[in-house]
């Protein structure tokens, strides 16, 4: 079929849906698609509608959430069973936390490769059996070696799953929904964190819990995986490898109108016009793909260095200043700050179709810079903080003259929990477990103050899970042209775990430079620098096509706020 052809179907179907004759003018200049595959927003009640088979692929996707929140928080509670079991130094302890990071960085790096040439329902697939060949390794785990193994596996399925999964929900989802489907990837995650807080304390006192702990994130692997194998693959993906009739019979299966013949007929059209870019054209001016890394690498600069890792660092201490000084106690508090990041989520996820990906962005920016703020100086004025020794346990396991050592390694480790955008600060609460209750650190102040810490830090939290948490990632999976769109995702994906990393691995020289409290203020100033920067560079993509997204992104300089 020809391009003109490909024209014709879709302008006269846009005359069939309004009702308008030939001669009644160009009623489809500016068509808008309902699929996030590039098919048309008709404008009629047909193009809201969500297949029962668009959800069930979703929610089978954003499973590689939950597993990704699982892995990460359920390190906090396995430690402290670990370190008795295999006689663990802090340095150990702090490898086990951190070998995920290197897995993340390596599935990074050819993560993107993988979604752009085998496919995004196979990435999914082949990420599942990663993370269930991690669970089992880490369960059935004799030797310090092979938890390390059990980790890097788990890191690697860690970071595939966030390239893949959006990158799939966004191309299969109407455009009104795909706001609300993308972002049940991110709220996964949030449920897959506080699950694994909750598995923390049921398992904490069981013998060899930390199996249990480790191999329980299989059965949602085998789901997924299995799941996935009966599910369609991107109709976007299929037309870009010259797989037309079975890009056809997807539709068919997605769409729920007869109007198959115009979605293909448009990802046809799309595909037509997209050049054949490589992983360096990310950084040329072709199709201002320069200017899409601007946006996508600002908003993953801010997700890190707005503080998010580091101060939920201080978490725990801010609970334990205001009465959770005990393990179990401080574990519930966690969860209860699990339970804020779900429901901020669940908001964004419901209203972020509506109000707009900027207006999230912007609320949640402007609210992070006034609460870190407000939690600066009140910690300056009101409520000291001092730093936990985190090296030490109530067994004692590690010699004093380990304790530095491992206070540097906690601030390579403390909380790479980030490749999504925010999670509660699963290493930090890591660190926070194996504090005793006879050292934990020392406050002062009135209640008061020591209650609009705690306010502040919640306000914080709750900002992050609506605002760069969920719709950073999805802003990614709607700016980049579909034959790159791997390679880019895992591009944001590295410098999202490198900033995490130098974020964390500068944390104490800062706070020994200018203080705690100095340290969240400076925060709250780069909060500020992130509004702008959202102001000026990001655009709205809220009930657009991907196709029109980017060619509103090939026709402009960068500037949004017009």
């Amino acid at each position: 079929m020809s391009d003109n052809e490909d024209v014709e179907i879709l302008l006269s179907s846009e005359r069939e849906l309004h009702g308008v004759g030939e001669g009644d003018g160009p009623v489809a200049m500016e068509m808008q698609v309902p699929m996030g595959t590039g098919m048309q927003q008709t404008g009629g009640q047909e193009s809201s509608k969500t297949t029962g088979i668009v959800v069930l692929a979703s929610v089978m996707a954003a499973l590689g959430g939950v597993l990704f929140g699982y892995d990460i928080g359920i390190v906090a509670g396995a430690l402290l069973q670990l370190q008795i079991t295999f006689n663990l130094s802090c340095l150990q302890k702090e490898i086990i936390v951190s070998s995920m990071l290197i897995g993340a960085l390596v599935g990074s790096l050819c993560g993107g490769f993988i979604v752009d040439q085998f496919g995004r329902r196979f990435a999914i697939i082949v990420n599942a059996v990663i993370f269930f060949g991690g669970a089992i390794i880490l369960a059935v785990a004799r030797s310090y070696a092979l938890l390390l193994f059990g980790r890097l596996l788990v890191g690697f399925a860690v970071s595939l799953s966030a390239i893949a999964e959006c990158i799939y929900i966004s191309e299969i989802s109407p455009v009104q929904r795909r706001g609300l489907l993308v972002s049940l990837n991110e709220l996964g995650i949030t449920i897959g964190l506080l699950v694994a807080y909750l598995v923390n304390y049921l398992f904490m006192s069981v013998d060899n819990g930390w199996r249990y702990m480790f191999g329980l994130s299989a059965l949602p692997a085998i789901c997924q995986g299995v799941g996935m194998l009966c599910l369609p693959r991107s109709p976007r993906y299929l037309m870009l490898h010259k797989e037309e009739q079975s890009a056809r019979e997807v539709l068919q299966k997605l769409l729920a109108t007869e109007r198959v013949d115009q979605e293909l007929a448009n990802i046809r059209l799309s595909v037509s016009t997209e050049h054949d870019h490589t992983l360096f054209d990310l950084f040329r001016p072709l199709d201002n793909m320069r200017g899409r890394m601007l946006i996508g690498g600002g908003l993953v600069f801010f997700q890190q260095f707005t503080g998010q890792p580091n101060v939920l660092y201080y978490a725990p201490i801010i609970f334990q200043s205001i009465g959770f000084h005990s393990n179990s106690a401080a574990t519930l508090a966690t969860v209860g700050l699990g339970v804020v990041k779900v429901v901020s989520t669940v908001v964004a996820l419901v209203c972020v179709d509506r109000a707009g990906r900027r207006r999230f962005l912007l609320a949640g920016a402007t609210l992070m810079m006034l609460s870190i703020a407000c939690l600066g100086i009140v910690t300056h004025v009101g409520v000291h903080l001092a730093a936990p020794d985190t090296c030490r346990t109530s067994q004692n396991l590690s010699p004093p003259n380990e304790t530095r050592l491992m206070d540097g390694w906690s601030a390579a480790g403390n909380v790479q929990s980030n490749l999504s955008g925010g999670l509660v600060g699963a290493d930090a609460m890591a660190s926070f477990a194996v504090v005793t209750t006879d050292s934990a650190p020392v406050s002062s102040g009135s209640g008061i103050a020591k209650y609009v810490c705690l306010i502040s830090l919640m306000t914080y939290v709750c900002a992050y899970a609506f605002g760069f948490g969920p719709v950073t990632w999805l802003i990614l999976s709607e700016i980049f042209p579909a034959g790159i769109k791997g390679r880019a995702i895992a591009t944001a994906t590295i410098l999202n775990w490198g900033t995490n990393l130098l974020v964390s691995l500068t944390f104490l020289d800062v706070l020994g430079a200018i203080g705690t409290s100095w340290t969240f203020i400076s925060y709250g100033f780069i909060c500020f620098a992130s509004i702008l920067f959202i102001y000026v560079f990001v655009p709205e993509t809220k009930n657009k096509s991907l196709e029109k997204i980017s060619k509103e992104l090939n026709n402009r300089g960068g500037y949004f706020f017009l």
